[in-house]
């Protein structure tokens, strides 16, 4: 990622977020990191200061941007040539956002509190609106980006996703282990009128999805392909998020990229839907949605 957008809010959960992404700057590919702050509408809205309703003054910017660079200089080099510091003030989204496209940002990063948040980026909306890759990051999650899992659905999207995962691991300094995921409901067709029982018929479905998986990723990444492993679960009733969310912690995933789109006639449906589903649900794993 040549330009990488971060968004703080000078927050104790800051810390967090900024570890993760100095701890994993290499698998995340973080080149030049741009590092904003959205100015609230008043000073009261930072911890351990009250009552001050005043407008903002040029000594109170200064302020500002003093914490900003001192919280991230603490995990980071502060090269002037791969490290510059943003801040503006109105809505969050839409000041991230522009200072996104301002300096043609391949990624932007935001953190994701437990709980409501009142001034700050919702990550539903958040990858609604961007326009490169969002990289949603929970305030608590795993320390280490060790093993990536990648929804499959057979779109253009989950190729890039694929292509993505594979880019990460190949930069990681530590290796990364990728598991792709294609989630399946079992045909309606009755199983007696091809002679099978319905353990066969199942088998015989998921064997068929594992070979239609397996050649779909040799297209995308064929010198590739033997780094990622392939996975196959059926669902039963509707809810693709819950099935991928509860795979991944049962794999110990630690990562997940996934398409902001997939195969759909109704924009939003089927993996756009599924991506905010799991943004929505996911409090642990950070997840990367790649356009």
């Amino acid at each position: 990622m040549k330009n990488s957008v971060i968004a703080l809010d000078l927050s104790p959960s800051d810390n967090k977020i900024l570890s993760y992404l100095a701890d994993n700057r290499t698998a995340l590919g973080l080149e030049k990191i741009h590092f904003v702050h959205i100015l609230p509408e008043k000073l009261s809205s930072y911890p351990g200061v009250e009552g001050l309703w005043e407008p903002w003054s040029k000594e109170d910017m200064n302020l500002v941007f003093k914490r900003l660079r001192e919280q991230v200089g603490q995990y980071f080099q502060l090269d002037k040539d791969k490290i510059e510091f943003h801040i503006s003030k109105g809505d969050p989204l839409s000041e991230l956002l522009d200072c996104a496209e301002s300096v043609d940002a391949d990624l932007v990063a935001i953190g994701q509190k437990s709980g409501v948040k009142k001034h700050g980026v919702m990550a539903k909306n958040f990858i609604r609106n961007v326009k490169c890759a969002g990289l949603v990051i929970p305030e608590d999650r795993p320390d280490d980006l060790s093993h990536i899992l990648v929804p499959v659905d057979f779109s253009p999207y989950a190729g890039k996703s694929l292509k993505e995962a594979v880019n990460r691991a190949k930069k990681s300094d530590k290796p990364i282990k990728i598991t792709a995921l294609h989630v399946y409901e079992l045909p309606a067709l009755g199983f007696y009128k091809l002679s099978l029982t319905e353990r066969k018929f199942g088998k015989t479905i998921k064997a068929n999805i594992l070979d239609s998986l397996q050649k779909f990723i040799q297209s995308q990444v064929p010198e590739d392909a033997g780094m990622i492993d392939v996975k196959a679960v059926s669902r039963g009733v509707p809810g693709v998020a819950n099935y991928i969310s509860e795979y991944a912690f049962n794999i110990n995933a630690d990562f997940i990229i996934m398409g902001a789109k997939g195969h759909s006639k109704i924009k939003l449906l089927l993996m756009g839907s599924v991506a905010e589903a799991i943004l929505s649900s996911n409090t642990f794993i950070p997840t990367l949605i790649v356009r």
